[in-house]
């Protein structure tokens, strides 16, 4: 399609709203997560989303929400996970949601602890933190996108975890629907990403115990 790019967005785009869509994502996110407690299945915390996400406004996704909970955290992206999952007493979990405020795109996510397992609870901390460097180096270089998650290997090493990235490699956003303009990831990206178009990922596991954690949010 001539005319078409990499960082094309809608002719209803507009940076603002963009940012709303982020900041009214991150209210349903911190708004469950105080809600979200030992014993609650991940099914019960997607009907909580879910009315939480009405009742800010956005009664529909441009992604399905992904609640994962202990071992799920593990996973990618869509991929089924252990059934009835229960969040437990020492445990780690993660949302990533994708709610439509006013035409755009909202994605962001974000890991939180219960009870006080150290491990998990710095695995929690380190996913922002590598997050933060990642942005701070996409700030001050010219990198290209795949330079970029080199860099966020490099950092995830540093801490003692292993950064996943299928499925957890950046991405485009835009106004509703961003898929129908651009497909494809951060690491695939052969140029500097740029800024309010893209979300950076970072998804990190322990090296031998079954948890991990996520943490994404808007480039901006």
């Amino acid at each position: 399609m001539q005319g078409i790019t990499n960082e094309t967005v809608g002719e209803q785009f507009q940076t603002d709203l963009l940012q709303n869509a982020r900041d009214k994502t991150l209210q349903v996110i911190t708004q469950a997560s105080i809600r979200i407690v030992t014993g609650m299945s991940e099914h019960e915390a997607k009907k909580l989303i879910q009315q939480i996400q009405e009742d800010l406004g956005a009664p529909k996704s441009w992604h399905p929400p992904q609640i994962r909970f202990g071992e799920n955290t593990l996973l990618p992206f869509g991929q089924k996970g252990v059934e009835n999952n229960i969040l437990k007493e020492n445990d780690i979990f993660f949302l990533d949601l994708g709610p439509i405020f006013n035409g755009h795109e909202g994605d962001v996510g974000r890991s939180f602890t219960v009870g006080n397992d150290p491990e998990m609870q710095r695995c929690c901390a380190d996913a922002e933190t590598i997050w933060q460097e990642v942005r701070a180096h996409w700030l001050r270089t010219n990198v290209s996108g795949e330079e970029l998650y080199r860099f966020a290997e490099q950092c995830a090493a540093a801490r003692g975890w292993v950064l996943s990235l299928q499925k957890a490699n950046g991405h485009r956003i835009s106004d509703f629907p961003h898929i129908a303009k651009m497909r494809g990831s951060i690491q695939e990206f052969p140029e500097k990403p740029a800024a309010n178009r893209w979300i950076l990922e970072i998804q990190i596991r322990h090296t031998q115990k079954p948890f991990g954690a996520f943490y994404e949010d808007l480039l901006n």
